[in-house]
């Protein structure tokens, strides 16, 4: 049997005469074929990152469009301006966006610039971050041996911690409160049940945080361990954000969008 012919729209179905074979309509051949769209030509369309401010109450404020290549943020200078924050400087941050990444630098601000992080980060000796209202410096330098001077004497101390390395609060106007000792490679922080504790700061977890030895290099590894509100480090140079990246600047809590 042949195979089925398409119907022209005159009648019956044409063939032909030297072969038998069916031949096909004309309007059917010219017809053009269905193109299939790839989901990279999506991806290749131009994304305009953008700044959300986190208003007090944890909604939404305004947003920034960075729709140019540099943006500058502080008190006085630049296109987004927070001119009653007096915890930032006149120019405090640049934010750069390129090919549709975004990264910020601190522009030497006197509070720097703060990033929630996401999984455990390396610190040294000197970094400095954020947990609840607590701004704390890490203190990883070797303690003195406790040896007498050159006459032989010892000078009066209290007996030596045997933690690694302390951690330092920095109190706000200036000066240093605390200074928490870790016990061995270890320290951990929240409000309650930890090695250093914050039981009046209501913006801590109840374990907030911990600090380790690195097993492999001459690092700390600071890990948020669940926390509600996060825990931040001061940015060293320009650092990229991600979309979902929360940060400070100043007393602005911001959240990058990329999509």
């Amino acid at each position: 049997m042949a195979p089925h012919a398409p119907t022209p729209a005159g009648g019956a179905p044409r063939f032909d005469a030297a072969t038998g074979r069916p031949i096909a309509d004309p309007a059917l051949q010219s017809k053009p074929a269905a193109k299939t769209m790839f989901f990279g030509a999506l991806q290749q369309q131009h994304i305009i990152p953008r700044l959300v401010v986190i208003k007090g109450e944890g909604g939404d404020g305004v947003t920034y469009h960075l729709s140019g290549t540099n943006h500058i943020a502080g008190r006085s200078s630049g296109d987004i301006r927070f001119s009653e924050d007096h915890f930032l400087s006149p120019e405090h941050a640049l934010f750069t966006a390129q090919d549709s990444r975004l990264f910020v630098k601190d522009l030497g601000s006197a509070n720097g610039v703060f990033v929630r992080i996401k999984s455990p980060v390396p610190l040294e000796h000197g970094d400095c971050f954020l947990v609840g209202e607590q701004l704390l410096r890490i203190d990883a330098r070797a303690l003195p041996d406790g040896t007498p001077d050159q006459e032989g004497t010892y000078r009066y101390s209290s007996p030596r911690p045997d933690g690694l390395f302390r951690v330092i609060q920095l109190l706000a106007g200036g000066g240093e409160g605390r200074i928490s000792s870790a016990r061995g490679g270890s320290l951990t922080l929240g409000r309650e049940g930890n090695i250093v504790n914050f039981p009046t700061d209501r913006f801590i977890s109840g374990r907030h945080a911990r600090l380790d030895v690195a097993s492999d290099s001459p690092h700390l590894i600071l890990t948020d361990t669940g926390s509600r509100n996060g825990t931040f480090v001061r940015i060293k140079g320009a650092q990229e954000l991600f979309h979902g990246d929360y940060l400070f600047v100043g007393q602005q809590l911001l959240r990058v969008e990329i999509s």
